[in-house]
């Protein structure tokens, strides 16, 4: 890494990582990995090319682990939701997909997300946290920093797509 571009980030860190771990803090209050999600922040940032050319380098690194913190808690709600402790492991390989009907599942997954990641970023976090984690809309504009009503116009314009989406390939 070039000295510049390490002091840049270097100065950068020592200027910007207590607000931005506060914010998360704030934000995510029950956040456990709020040390990875800065560290993880910074090393995206350091993989871009010329750092020091971006216009507001603190908005990148709050966008960015704002970004993290919502995947992260995504994923550990969805992993929640489908471990069951107490769950019968004999009964389980008796309970598995065909695997065509295994193939179809997979197949389906990969559209959704696929449509799913033709939204705009912010569109995307709305849905999957109203429709997937069941967040309340007031909650979603908190955790987003949108307003509620912009919340309800990101979801709806989410549903929107994935049910265009679903009937282009249906017909």
């Amino acid at each position: 890494m070039p000295e510049s571009k390490h002091s840049f980030l270097h100065n950068l860190f020592l200027k910007h990582a207590h607000e931005v771990s506060t914010f998360i803090r704030g934000r995510w209050p029950r956040e456990q990995d709020v040390d990875d999600i800065m560290q993880e922040s910074f090393l995206r940032l350091s993989q871009v090319p010329n750092p020091e050319t971006i216009l507001n380098p603190r908005a990148f690194l709050f966008t960015t682990a704002s970004n993290m913190a919502v995947d992260r808690h995504r994923r550990r709600k969805t992993r929640e939701r489908y471990i069951e402790p107490d769950a019968d492991l004999e009964n389980l390989a008796n309970d598995h997909l065909s695997p065509e009907r295994h193939s179809e599942a997979h197949q389906a997954l990969e559209r959704f997300t696929e449509w799913l990641d033709e939204l705009p970023e912010l569109h995307r976090h709305a849905f999957v946290l109203f429709r997937i984690e069941g967040c309340a809309h007031a909650e979603i504009a908190v955790r987003l920093g949108i307003s509620v009503s912009t919340s309800e116009r990101y979801v709806k314009h989410a549903m929107h797509h994935i049910s265009a989406r679903l009937s282009a390939m249906q017909a």
